[in-house]
């Protein structure tokens, strides 16, 4: 089973038995006698029952008034669920999941929960006993908690997180605690964005093992209270791992640097390996008058982005685990073949000194890309000339990856002349539109506010779909139990009518809330949307240290987070993705589609992806550019045939100016 809540202590002594004798409403019964009033009158000998063979089939009961929920209970008859959530509701209509699970086991369920509300629902959708015969069975459903106030509060962030005692395997953190109108009961330890471990809120200092030596480090925390209310983050403690041994000696120069293919783009070369007295751990390749293009584990590397019927002199430098690099080899001059490949030649558009973060294009071929830091958007021709339209108003940083993000054009940007910006700001994410006239951005408009923020699992990507409407890439502002809450807006796909209204046909539309904006759920942090001719989209989701994730969006479906990442945990029953990636090879940012072929870009992998689409899966997959450009943030189809990358080799302050990154021009042959 996968609960949506952290582990808890079983429920307080104050907890009470809430549902029995309460009145209850049913989806279906099987007859008069498994009426949904057997389900709440302690008597294990009776039962509430659905029809057999009608899914969903769900029961709920109405404790009178909104209580805090800490505990449920279900005791099943032989007809149990196998998928069920556990919700909650106010009204009956907008409903909050609590639990959910594709592995449900029958007999008796006792499950620990964070919510509130006056109504709680079971709600089954897979049964354990296929056929038409049988349905959902429940012959006790008990709902503890208590009639306190409902908490939706959440505490104040950590401050003066500090690292000491740092060791090349281990740090020591401590930070002052949060405050709660009620009370914190966790801390949250995160690495760049990835979680770590939860430590008691009794312990404001936590020991961080199993780091790896001469490795940069940025950890921050978060606090957590009963309700599952999430802080913002604390301040980043930066660090940096020292040698597991003092190493002072550097490895020997590869030798025997060779060209072994060549093609009009690239160029593939081997070398013998470098020695070391402790160990080589990587490889870099550098090309005359441009530095290093490259990287590699091992002997061999192919370098993409050349230039067709061109002499290039390359030379390799081996390192070791300390960082010593050891001298260049030999060098070797290769001249590429006439003509052009799938991937080819890369020419340098302009350089930024802040994060070029989302990416559109006007009529006439110029592209708008938004600065994340900076917090304006900067026109740019195919020739590099720049042009600032404006600082978006209302923007705040988060000290990690929020801020100004996400860009698109309206489909009939030729008459109304609005651009759809997606940004932080200082209590949330949010989605606004602006016009763009006469190089001038004017007229804002705030078209949705809600989204959770936090450092870092902000989203941010907005594409729209061939059917018209604009869809919204949320993060789940690093609280679990947003994606699978429906009235939550983050780890989601939103689907927005232009004007910022829900569109009626939106698959939870009927439920009210939040949910009204909700196209598909349980992600952790979707970071590229694209569409492919079939007018289907396609989504590109940042796992939290296993998997990362290519998706093929589903009307109203559920792809699992947190329960499940990429293919790894309880998926059972949650929309499979249709590629996966380590993280260390790709942690996705962007995704672009030209003609039905998929381009990721990768931030920690530092490389472009191009993927086949073949009916509905991924065929086949190459990497190009491994290293030589760094990490590679937004594609963007241009309008000339091509694809645009910026890279993201900056910081994560929130500082403006900082930077060091690139606008790229990527032939497509």
């Amino acid at each position: 089973m996968t609960s949506l809540v952290s582990a808890a202590p079983q429920a307080a002594a104050a907890d009470t038995l809430l549902s029995q004798g309460k009145p209850t409403t049913t989806s279906v019964v099987g007859g008069a006698q498994y009426a949904g009033a057997m389900a709440v009158d302690g008597n294990s000998a009776t039962r509430w029952s659905s029809k057999g063979g009608v899914d969903p089939g769900w029961i709920y009961v109405d404790l009178g008034s909104n209580v805090n929920i800490s505990r449920v209970r279900l005791q099943w008859d032989l007809s149990c669920a196998k998928a069920y959530t556990v919700d909650t509701s106010s009204d009956k209509t907008n409903w909050t999941s609590v639990y959910t699970t594709a592995d449900g086991k029958g007999g008796v369920e006792d499950l620990t929960v964070t919510g509130s509300g006056r109504y709680v629902r079971m709600n089954g959708t897979t049964r354990c006993r296929t056929g038409g015969g049988f349905g959902y069975s429940l012959q006790e459903f008990q709902v503890f908690g208590n009639s306190g106030p409902v908490d939706g509060e959440p505490p104040s962030a950590p401050t003066d997180l500090v690292a000491s005692e740092i060791k090349s395997d281990s740090a020591k953190l401590t930070w002052k605690p949060a405050t709660d109108n009620v009370a914190v009961t966790a801390y949250d330890i995160y690495n760049l964005g990835q979680f770590q471990k939860s430590v008691p809120a009794t312990s404001t200092t936590t020991v961080m093992t199993g780091l790896k030596p001469n490795v940069n480090y940025g950890f921050y925390v978060n606090a957590r209270d009963a309700a599952g209310n999430v802080s913002q983050a604390s301040n980043t403690a930066e660090f940096k791992t020292p040698p597991a041994q003092d190493d002072p000696i550097p490895p020997t120069a590869p030798k025997n640097l060779r060209s072994t293919a060549q093609t009009a783009n690239s160029v593939s070369l081997a070398w013998d390996a470098a020695t070391d007295n402790i160990g080589v751990t990587r490889y870099e390749v550098y090309a005359a008058g441009e530095g290093k293009v490259g990287d590699s584990t091992g002997t061999t590397a192919t370098i993409g982005g050349r230039k067709a019927n061109t002499e290039y002199a390359f030379t390799v430098k081996a390192f070791d685990a300390v960082g010593n690099a050891g001298p260049a080899s030999n060098e070797v001059k290769v001249k590429t073949k006439s003509g052009g490949d799938q991937v080819g030649a890369v020419t340098q558009i302009a350089t930024d000194n802040d994060v070029p973060w989302g990416l559109a294009f006007l009529p006439d071929g110029s592209g708008v890309y938004a600065r994340r830091d900076a917090q304006d958007i900067v026109k740019i021709t195919p020739s590099g000339q720049k042009t600032t339209l404006g600082k978006v108003p209302g923007v705040s940083g988060t000290n990690g990856e929020g801020g100004l993000l996400g860009i698109e054009l309206s489909p009939t940007f030729a008459v109304d002349h609005f651009v759809y910006i997606y940004h932080t700001a200082s209590g949330d994410n949010r989605i606004v539109r602006a016009k763009l006239e006469n190089n001038s951005l004017s007229g804002y408009e705030t078209l949705l506010t809600g989204i959770p923020r936090n450092k870092f699992h902000n989203g941010g990507r907005l594409r729209f779909g061939a059917d018209g409407k604009l869809y919204a890439g949320t993060g789940d502002g690093q609280n679990k139990n947003n994606p699978q809450n429906k009235q939550s807006l983050g780890g989601k796909v939103l689907r927005l009518n232009p004007d910022g209204t829900p569109p009626a046909d939106n698959p939870f539309f009927a439920e009210g809330g939040n949910a009204r904006y909700v196209w598909t759920y349980g992600h952790r942090n979707v970071q590229g949307l694209a569409v492919d001719s079939q007018g289907r989209m396609w989504q590109a989701e940042l796992g939290d240290g296993t998997m990362d994730e290519v998706n093929l969006l589903q009307k109203g479906g559920n792809f699992g987070w947190p329960g499940c990442e990429g293919t790894t945990g309880s998926c059972s029953g949650f929309i499979a993705p249709k590629k996966t990636f380590s993280t260390s090879s790709a942690s996705p940012s962007g995704l672009a589609i030209v003609n039905d072929v998929l381009f990721l870009a990768a931030l920690r992998g530092e490389r472009l992806y191009r993927m086949t689409i073949s009916g509905s899966s991924v065929g086949a997959t190459t990497a190009h550019f491994e290293g030589t450009y760094g990490r590679l943030r937004t594609p963007e189809p241009a309008p000339d045939g091509s694809l645009w990358v910026t890279t993201s080799n900056g910081d994560k302050d929130s500082t403006a100016g900082n930077s060091n990154t690139k606008i790229l021009r990527v032939a497509l042959n």
